[in-house]
């Protein structure tokens, strides 16, 4: 055997690793001013592969702003895909624009993070490297200074936290994508008797699959919104109690409509291309963006 014929398979084993440790970064945002550090936290991350995409609820699009046209021009320069899709004001915004962000982002490291989150350089590293030790998780978390807790309804298990890394297979992206096509969250502005609450259906789900959660409590990330109130959830039991009983409710529903799930997503290459990514008419405004900030 020569150079030539191990050269190859050198180089499609290291592009499999690479693709293994690829992180997809899901951000919606409302418009919040902490939007471009978040982005820019993330652009700056070391020895880690990403994607990322945002979906933009608020009223106007955010990729008229400075701190996001900046953030923009960065991942360019650091080769980082990052892709932006406005959707507007809608009063589901968050969970239609989670929903969003699960069919676009289809790769076996998801994590949907905070746009008033930042994390330090490393922190995706760290996380990914612990997520590889095993076959199947449920969850990688992060310690999220700052960020509002639920109370202790939900067991001794590790919360799930913004920023956490999320194991996506079929299984889980089913789950995920008929959750918040459905639901009404408490953040999402529509009047509901069946709010739900996003980190109570995820630290359930994963009990539900009996997949190991992992609490990293030595990487600590920091949550911006200072202003937000421990208790910023009417009923938050009540609301907790109902979000882990949708969670066991589609968990059963999935398994049994497609038993073969998660041998597929153990078989298949994890980071198989997904579906090309959303074009629409922002995208041409973006690149218009661009070529404005380059000059």
């Amino acid at each position: 055997m020569t150079l030539a014929d191990v050269q190859p398979a050198t180089d499609r084993a290291s592009e499999t690793r690479a693709e293994i440790g690829q992180i997809d970064v899901g951000i919606v945002t409302k418009g919040k001013p902490t939007l471009g550090m978040a982005l820019t936290s993330l652009l700056l991350q070391e020895d880690v592969q990403l994607r990322i995409h945002v979906v933009d609820t608020a009223a106007r699009p955010v990729i008229n702003r400075d701190d996001v046209r900046l953030a923009l021009r960065l991942a360019g320069d650091r080769g980082v895909h990052c892709s932006y899709e406005f959707s507007g004001e809608s009063d589901r915004a968050f969970s239609a624009g989670k929903a969003r962000l699960v069919r676009v982002l289809n790769g076996r490291h998801l994590c949907l993070m905070d746009d008033d989150v930042v994390v330090p350089s490393k922190a995706l590293r760290q996380l990914v490297d612990t997520a590889c030790q095993h076959d199947v998780y449920g969850y990688v978390s992060p310690f999220c200074k700052n960020s509002p807790h639920l109370d202790g309804a939900l067991g001794s298990r590790p919360q799930y936290a913004p920023g956490s890394l999320l194991f996506q297979d079929g299984i889980v992206r089913r789950i995920l994508t008929e959750y918040y096509d459905t639901t009404v969250d408490v953040l999402d502005r529509r009047k509901s008797e069946q709010k739900v609450c996003e980190t109570a259906f995820l630290t359930a789900l994963f009990d539900v699959l009996d997949r190991p959660v992992i609490r990293q409590p030595d990487l600590v990330t920091y949550h911006l919104d200072y202003h937000d109130d421990a208790y910023w959830i009417d009923e938050e039991r009540v609301v907790i109690a109902r979000s882990a009983a949708i969670a066991r409710g589609l968990a059963s529903k999935v398994r049994a409509e497609g038993p073969g799930l998660l041998d597929e997503a153990r078989v298949r290459n994890p980071a198989a291309p997904g579906p090309p990514w959303p074009r629409r008419s922002w995208a041409r405004r973006a690149r218009q963006v661009l070529s404005w900030v380059r000059r």
